[in-house]
């Protein structure tokens, strides 16, 4: 019986259900190879059967980095290997050599293009990804994106995507029915405290609204957390905002999104727009798509949420005031949250998804 045998950089909350649902549809041909993650409260320590550590990722000399006892799994023929798709672990490379030569197929999971994507660094990527034997991207946007793409080193027979998301059935059952007029005015961030986040530009918006500025829930937490307190005690908004910390239960997360209007994320956003959306929270982003992560995919101008000039507090400023202002909107807005978010962007799906590709890749 072949494996399915998954090679992770690390396991954050986030993915488990993910993975429990493959669990129980692969039972026990799935193994799932991961490091201790530097993702502070979402990083997992996991006690399951399909749940393996290994060592710490070692960092090396030019950029490239080592996962200890990746390169030497065990591998047979016909077993399914999925290899995170990161070109600079030289460990997953080796991985992906010795796949081939002892007959296992692989897919390669990762981005087609994040917000740091190089064209250059791009096209390094193709590289490695012409020896799998299946595709595997975070969105549709970026299977149409590759697919026409000139310059590639293969054509596959096998493309997919997970539409990658959360797990959306806790907070189906967990978030209030949205009503604009029932709600505080007020904003959510979600996510970690980074120079990715670009808060300080969502606190200069803020400050520009002066009085008829909106409060701002921040979940998460960072790097970056003590120099955004002491920037909002500076620029006179601290008031207004609300610091929760990285919480992790979603009872907890779920207290304060129904507390809100809507979304704010000023920097590079991906799944924490997942996150914000499946609570119904219509969301405001910058507008330069691949300024984003992959999960802009689930943002939609008009239907999902509103955007804003890349950069400009001013246009953010206005774009959060225009949309508070208005409980038609936020309402029409909320409904097309929901309408993407659960249909797709869930872990459910994802596995069908991947289930899918497998299957598909098996019936040849």
């Amino acid at each position: 019986m072949r494996n399915i045998i998954h090679v992770q950089p690390a396991l954050p909350k986030y993915r488990i259900d993910f993975f429990e649902r493959l669990g129980r549809h692969f039972g026990s041909a799935i193994r799932v190879y991961y490091s201790p993650g530097s993702l502070g409260a979402l990083t997992q320590h996991v006690a399951a059967d399909w749940a393996i550590a290994v060592g710490p990722m070692h960092w090396l000399p030019g950029g490239i980095c080592w996962q200890p006892d990746v390169a030497r799994i065990s591998l047979r023929r016909d077993d399914v290997v999925v290899l995170s798709g990161n070109p600079r672990q030289i460990s997953t490379l080796i991985l992906l050599i010795r796949s081939k030569i002892n007959g296992a197929r692989v897919i390669w999971w990762g981005h087609h293009w994040s917000s740091t994507s190089k064209r250059w660094r791009q096209i390094l990527r193709y590289l490695p990804m012409a020896l799998a034997d299946a595709l595997l991207f975070y969105t549709d946007e970026e299977v149409a994106a590759y697919e026409s793409d000139f310059v590639k080193f293969k054509k596959h027979k096998f493309i997919g995507s997970l539409n990658n998301g959360v797990n959306i059935a806790p907070i189906q059952k967990m978030r209030r029915p949205y009503r604009a007029f029932d709600r505080d005015r007020a904003l959510l961030f979600i996510g970690r405290l980074t120079s990715k986040s670009q808060l300080k530009l969502g606190f200069d918006a803020l400050a520009l609204l002066a009085s008829a500025a909106p409060k701002l829930h921040i979940i998460g937490d960072g790097v970056e957390s003590d120099d955004l307190r002491r920037y909002a005690e500076k620029i006179g908004i601290a008031k207004k905002i609300i610091w929760h910390g990285a919480l992790t239960e979603e009872k907890s997360i779920a207290q304060v999104a129904n507390q809100c209007q809507a979304f704010l994320y000023p920097g590079e956003v991906g799944l924490s727009l997942i996150h914000g959306m499946a609570y119904g929270l219509p969301a405001i982003v910058h507008e330069e798509r691949l300024g984003h992560m992959p999960e802009i995919a689930a943002f939609k101008e008009g239907i999902t949420g509103v955007k804003f000039t890349r950069g400009d507090a001013a246009s953010l400023s206005n774009a959060i005031n225009v949309l508070l202002s208005d409980e038609n909107q936020l309402n029409r807005l909320a409904a097309g949250t929901v309408s993407v978010v659960g249909p797709s962007f869930s872990t459910a799906d994802m596995a069908r998804r991947f289930i899918n590709l497998v299957d598909r890749m098996e019936a040849e």
